[in-house]
Formats: structure tokens, C-alpha cells, sequence
């Protein structure tokens, strides 16, 4: 198992603050079951042409809306049991990136159970969910993810669920991802390029991050004064663009 660390950090988050941020719960953007031929893809500062994927299994649309009903209505016991299994059954990529998706659905909804169980004062099934995700970021740390479609803003300044620059470096970005109430943070999300990118120019478009998960950081003084889960650190960046 991991050793979970709790990391400080410095943005004077409190339940209060949360409910005034301006925010757009992501899992109805991320409902919308796109394929990568609607994508421009984009690597660093270079557009790339369409890469091609072999045919390999994938999730249908039917079950893909049982996922994401799961997820707009917080079920997060089912959410992360289909987003789980269905990483098992695929095993293989396909070309709109399923498992990678997949494999951030899982860690959130985790996340969720661990903030539902605390706000429902449930400490055994808090415990539960914290050790599922122990585990599974164990099986996860190297693998690639993609990350729901969001917006972008120029900046972090109560801007929740949406794609903004971190202060003070250039080749990265970061999301807040909350539940459906912006009551808590389930997830910061930092994903790094090795090189400098400028978004500004995909400003009103779904823009999708991805990368190499390198390392997570736990929230083990979740409290209403703290109120957040999990930092997810992605390196190898990666972004692509709706059409």
C-alpha cells in the first residue's frame, strides 16, 4: 500500500469558498461519448495528423451511459465498479482512448466515495474506498490517462473544472475537479509538457489533457477547512482538441 501524505496547500480553500467559486460540474461535459476523428490532436506546440489505431474491443455506447449515468448521479460505488471491470475487459486501447479515460473515471469515483462516506460520517467505508485507491494507484502510476474535455481560462482564480496555466511554469496546466454540489475538490489535476504550450488560441473549445501518471498525493486531513481528496500528477503531456 501507498503511504498517504497529506499536502498542504495554499489556496484558503473552505467548504464556504468552494459554493462561491463560479463552476461547471465536467461530468456533463465528459458525457458526451466523442471519437478521436472529431479531435485535432496536438503535441507540445506541434499538430500531428490522426494516428492510426488498430481495431481492438471497445465499450459501447450503451455501456459507456451506464458509466456516466453512474457518474452524474454520484453512485459512486457503481461508477467505480463498471470504470474498474471494464479497464480489466478491454486490456488494450482502442482509438478514442477508452481505458485512458477510464482510468481517470475509476480514481475520481474513488475519490468520490472517500468524500461522500466523510460527509456521511461512514469512517469504515471511508477506509474501504482510501485502500481501493491505494491499490489502484499502484496499478496505475506509468499508465496513461486522458482527462474529461474542459474549457480553458487564463486563469485559476475561481475558475473550478476548468483548464487554467499553474503560476510560475510554462509547461503546465491544472484542473479542480469537484462533485456535482462544488462542496469539495475530489481531484487537482497537473499534467506537465516536456515542452511550452499556449492554449489561449483553443479558448472556447473542449479541449481533452492527457499524460503519464507520475505520482499522487493524498489528503489525509480531509476536513471542511481542507476539503479536497487527491493531487493527480501527469507527466508527457498531451492535449486534444474538439473540432
Amino acid at each position: 500500500m501507498m503511504n498517504r501524505k497529506s499536502k498542504r496547500i495554499n489556496t484558503n480553500l473552505t467548504r464556504k469558498t468552494v459554493f462561491r467559486v463560479v463552476s461547471c460540474f465536467f461530468v456533463i461535459i465528459f458525457l458526451l461519448s466523442l471519437s478521436v476523428s472529431a479531435q485535432k490532436i496536438i503535441q507540445g506546440t506541434d499538430e500531428t495528423s490522426q494516428i492510426s489505431i488498430p481495431n481492438v474491443p471497445r465499450i459501447s455506447e450503451t455501456e459507456w451511459r451506464i458509466l456516466t449515468d453512474a457518474l452524474t448521479a454520484e453512485n459512486w460505488d457503481r461508477a467505480s465498479f463498471y470504470a474498474s471491470g471494464w479497464i480489466n475487459r478491454l486490456k488494450v486501447d482502442n482509438e478514442t482512448k477508452q481505458i485512458a479515460r477510464l482510468r481517470y473515471f475509476y480514481l475520481y469515483s474513488l475519490a468520490g466515495r472517500i468524500f461522500k462516506a466523510h460527509e456521511n460520517g461512514k469512517k469504515t467505508d471511508e477506509q474501504v474506498a482510501w485502500r481501493e485507491l491505494d491499490k489502484a494507484v499502484e496499478d496505475l502510476i506509468g499508465k496513461e490517462f486522458v482527462l474529461p474535455p474542459r474549457e480553458y481560462r487564463s486563469t485559476c482564480e475561481k475558475n473550478l473544472n476548468f483548464i487554467c496555466p499553474v503560476k510560475d511554469n510554462e509547461k503546465a496546466f491544472r484542473t479542480s475537479a469537484t462533485n456535482k454540489d462544488a462542496k469539495g475538490i475530489l481531484s487537482f489535476d497537473y499534467v506537465i509538457f516536456e515542452k511550452k504550450i499556449d492554449l489561449k488560441a483553443y479558448e472556447d473549445n473542449q479541449i481533452f489533457l492527457g499524460g503519464t501518471l507520475k505520482r499522487v498525493e493524498f489528503n489525509d486531513e480531509l476536513s471542511n477547512e481542507q476539503p479536497w481528496v487527491m493531487y493527480l500528477i501527469f507527466e508527457k503531456g498531451f492535449v486534444r482538441v474538439i473540432a
